[in-house]
């Protein structure tokens, strides 16, 4: 299954969120899932915000699930991303307090 990790990165040190995305990647690479990390999306840093939503979302309708990563609701790209994956009837997994919570769209 391919999977979109969606999780905050505006507004938080770049470092830190690269590092978080780079853990859930691993993790569900490790349950067998081909991944898509947004912040290897391609586009240079200097990319305006808006260019990294299209570049994002053209890689989200290829993917058959999301992983929402905690505090996911804090962020309009997160809940813009969680809105398409729903539209578009993908699974959805939630991160919280260390555990996954998944909702199967049949």
């Amino acid at each position: 299954m391919k999977v979109y990790i969606s999780g905050p990165i505006s507004g938080h040190k770049i470092e830190e969120r690269r590092a978080e995305f780079a853990r859930v990647k691993a993790i569900l690479e490790k349950a067998g899932h081909e991944v898509f990390n947004p912040m290897e999306n391609g586009l240079p840093e200097t990319a305006t915000t808006n260019e990294h939503m299209r570049a994002d979302f053209r890689a989200l309708v290829e993917c058959d699930a999301i992983y929402m990563m905690r505090r996911w609701n804090h962020s309009a790209g997160c809940v813009k991303e969680f809105l398409m994956a729903t539209a578009c009837g993908m699974d959805v997994t939630f991160e919280a307090n260390g555990q996954n919570v998944t909702i199967k769209f049949e």
